[in-house]
């Protein structure tokens, strides 16, 4: 693989950035492929060589690269002026887009990035039932904000643990239940009812395997939160593509706050809280000082929202299912291939999200893990780019020969990985 240009600006970057990078998941050793542009479903990288990206930044850009329709919106609203210390026509427009969508979202706040959206949703929680602690799914990932970096890793346990320098306090206030159990949810999640402000989950958690969340599950802890007055959260960032209506609606459940980002914003730096009015009021400073003041400058930037209004306008309910229909076509073929080489690998997501899941290390890798990346390498080679984790996704430029094209080449990857692992 020609990656030369790749290898000489990693070696700049290491001078100017620690490990030269200044976001985990893009990281690769010995160094990562950097991408100089993208149009549609293809990327092409600094040494000019062009693949298929089934990873669209992280399931990002639902609509491709250089989407007509997403430039035209942002180079129109960038000569408009790129942010304003007052509202502007198009945060209204917006809104109204976002709240149509769902019947749960009746009013709406802007961030201007899922992560922060995570905290302003938790604190919403706090700021309503005036409760410290929150709950969580073990092992699910919710973001950088210290109340949701406790036993995010993906591991499933439920013994509390946090990244380095996280107080204990914040560890404290953080509770964690296990994943479709509800029995086991419901017995750790009673013991900590009276101080409980929210139950924040993802009903599609990537980290964890994107194994859909059971119906069973999301009913206990909507009646659990019903019966104890916490909140129910769920944080769709990654999920909410897989459906019109979003995630939780799709597979039978309902929250009182909804955070959002990635897809909505076509692109662009975006996060959101959309929820119930009783629990948005929190952020209403229209009768006096609110319980949660929230600024931030660049919040609702008309930019981001000129980008989220195109970007919706193109996720219409045929789209969305067209592209639901491309992943199982694609989930399907992979597994078949996984099964033909003998591997008890699995293949997990819903709608237009994939991920594969090394369960097992083939001979000569020393672990699950060590084959995935080596995967990552070899799809690279052959023209695919997927997460190193296994992640990926389908946008709508992609059609048929798209999803054709990638199971050629993961069926040529995987068979080259245990090749070699051979020897």
């Amino acid at each position: 693989m020609n990656t030369e240009k790749s290898a000489a600006l990693y070696a700049r970057a290491v001078e100017v950035m620690p490990g030269g990078n200044s976001r985990t998941a893009v990281y690769s050793s010995p160094y990562p492929v950097y991408i100089r542009s993208g149009s549609g479903a293809r990327v092409t990288d600094a040494d000019g060589v062009e693949r298929l990206d089934f990873l669209n930044n992280s399931t990002t850009l639902i609509h491709g690269h250089a989407h007509p329709e997403l430039v035209k919106a942002i180079a129109e609203a960038v000569g408009r002026g790129t942010s304003f210390g007052m509202p502007t026509p198009v945060e209204v427009e917006y809104a109204e887009a976002l709240t149509a969508r769902n019947e749960t979202f009746e009013h709406v706040r802007f961030t201007s990035s899922g992560t922060e959206a995570v905290m302003m949703a938790i604190q919403a929680a706090r700021a309503h039932t005036r409760r410290p602690k929150i709950a969580k799914i073990a092992g699910a990932y919710h973001g950088a904000y210290d109340a949701v970096a406790v036993n995010n890793d993906g591991s499933g346990s439920l013994i509390s643990h946090a990244v380095t320098g996280n107080p204990e306090g914040v560890v404290a206030n953080t509770v964690v239940i296990p994943f479709n159990d509800p029995e086991g949810a419901l017995a750790v999640l009673r013991e900590h009812a009276a101080d409980l402000a929210c139950v924040l989950i993802d009903p599609v958690p990537w980290r964890i395997g994107l194994v859909p969340a059971d119906k069973e599950y999301l009913d206990a802890l909507r009646a659990f939160c019903d019966e104890s007055g916490a909140v129910l959260i769920s944080d769709e960032v990654g999920s909410y593509r897989v459906g019109y209506h979003g995630a939780l609606r799709l597979l039978g459940g309902e929250a009182d706050l909804t955070v959002l980002g990635k897809v909505v914003g076509g692109g662009m730096p975006i996060g959101a809280v959309a929820g119930r009015r009783e629990v948005m009021r929190v952020f209403d400073p229209s009768q006096g000082a609110p319980a949660l003041p929230h600024s931030g400058s660049y919040n609702a930037n008309p930019v981001s929202m000129a980008s989220g209004v195109a970007s919706l306008r193109l996720l219409t309910p045929e789209a969305v299912e067209r592209i639901g229909e491309l992943g199982e076509r694609l989930r399907t073929a992979m597994r078949g291939t996984i099964e033909e080489t003998g591997l008890d690998w699995r293949v997990n997501g819903l709608g237009s999200l994939f991920r594969v899941l090394a369960t097992s290390a083939p001979e000569g890798y020393a672990s699950p893990a060590a084959a995935m990346k080596r995967l990552y390498w070899v799809l690279l080679d052959h023209g695919v780019h997927i997460g190193d984790s296994g992640l990926g996704c389908v946008s709508t430029p992609m059609g048929d020969a798209e999803v054709e094209e990638f199971g050629a080449a993961f069926g040529a990857s995987l068979r080259q990985v245990l090749a070699e692992g051979r020897g």
